[in-house]
C-alpha cells in the first residue's frame, strides 16, 4: 500500500473531526495516530549537516574543524518529501546560526563558515546517506526561512503533493519528538505527537502561530497536512505547512510559490581551531547568511 494514501479506516475519524471548531485542538485515537504515522514516515527524514570554517585571508585555503573533528559543529533538523524535491528548515541551510560555540567567530572578516557533509536518514533508521552539497537549487519559500531543494537525490519526485490554497483546512499537526537532542544523542529515533487541528489560512498571511504540545521531549521539527478526496476509496495526505520555532514560538508556516535565495558571505575570527586537510572539502560554496534568530 503507498505509504503516502490513507485508506477508508480513516473515514470515521475524519467524519468526527470535521465537527470541531476552528482551531480546535485534540489528540488523535491511538488507532488513528498508528495509522497517520504510517502513511506519512516515508516522506520524512531526519538531516544532518556539518559545515566547516575557512581561512579567506590564506594564500591556499584553510580549513577548521573542532576539537580533532573534520567539522567545526553540525546541526539535525527533519525534511520533508515532496513532488518537486524536498523542503528543508534554515537549520539545514545555515547551521552556524544555531551553534553557540560559533557566536565566538563573528567578531571579523578572517574565517567564513562552508557547509561540508550533508546526510540524511528515514526516521525509522539510524544509518546516514549523502545529500549533495553541490549541483543543486536552493529557493526560498517563506520569509520564515524555510527552503525548496532540487538535486541528484531528489528521491525520485516521489513525494507528499502541496496545498497552497487559501481557506479553511481541517488536518493535523504531526510532531516528531525525540528524548534529548540529537546534538547529544545521535542514534535516538524520533516519535510522533499527532493533533487535530482546525486552520483558516488568509489571502497574504504566510504564518500562524500555534500551541506547543505539552511534553517534556525535545522537539525536532513537525509538519501540518490536510486530507484530499481525490479518488473513491482513497485518502490523500497533502503538505499544507511546515512547523517552525521562532523568537520561542512554533508557527505553521504556509508553503507558496518559491523566490530564488540570496547567497550572502558570512564574517567571522580564529581561536582554538583544529586545521583540516584542504583534500578533505572541494568546490564547498557557501550558502546565505541572513540574520541571525
Amino acid at each position: 500500500m503507498n505509504k503516502m494514501i490513507l485508506s477508508l479506516f480513516l473515514f470515521a475519524g475524519i467524519h468526527a473531526f470535521a465537527q470541531q471548531p476552528s482551531f480546535s485542538l485534540g489528540n488523535m485515537s491511538s488507532s488513528n495516530q498508528q495509522l497517520i504515522e504510517e502513511a506519512v514516515k516515508d516522506g520524512l527524514f531526519v538531516v544532518r549537516q556539518r559545515y566547516q570554517l575557512q581561512d579567506t585571508t590564506a594564500q591556499t585555503p584553510a580549513l577548521f574543524g573542532w576539537q580533532n573533528r573534520n567539522w567545526f559543529g553540525e546541526s539535525y533538523s527533519l525534511g520533508i518529501k515532496v513532488k518537486t524535491g524536498y523542503y528543508l528548515s534554515d537549520k539545514a541551510i545555515r547551521p552556524w546560526i544555531y551553534d553557540p560555540k560559533y557566536e565566538q567567530y563573528t567578531a571579523n572578516n578572517k574565517l567564513t563558515p562552508v557547509l561540508s557533509a550533508r546526510e540524511y536518514r528515514t526516521v525509522e533508521d539510524t544509518v546516514y546517506k549523502a545529500l549533495p552539497n553541490n549541483d543543486i537549487s536552493v529557493k526560498e519559500i517563506s520569509s520564515s526561512y524555510i527552503f525548496q531543494v532540487q538535486d541528484s537525490v531528489s528521491f525520485e519526485q516521489k513525494g507528499f503533493p502541496v496545498d497552497t490554497c487559501d481557506g479553511t483546512k481541517k488536518g493535523w499537526l504531526v510532531w516528531l519528538v525525540t528524548d534529548k537532542p540529537l546534538e547529544e544523542q545521535t542514534d535516538q529515533l524520533p516519535t510522533y505527537l499527532i493533533y487535530r487541528l482546525e486552520m483558516n489560512f488568509e489571502q497574504g498571511k504566510d504564518r500562524y502561530e500555534i500551541r506547543e504540545p505539552s511534553s517534556e521531549k525535545h522537539i525536532l521539527g513537525g509538519f501540518y497536512f490536510v486530507p484530499a478526496f481525490n479518488e473513491i476509496g482513497q485518502i490523500t495526505f497533502c503538505l499544507a505547512g511546515i512547523l517552525n520555532h521562532e523568537n520561542s514560538k512554533w508557527y505553521v508556516v504556509c508553503l507558496s510559490d518559491s523566490i530564488d535565495t540570496k547567497v550572502i558571505q558570512p564574517n567571522d575570527s580564529e581561536v582554538g581551531l583544529t586545521p583540516i586537510q584542504i583534500e578533505q572539502s572541494n568546490n564547498i560554496n557557501p550558502p546565505p547568511r541572513g540574520r541571525r534568530r
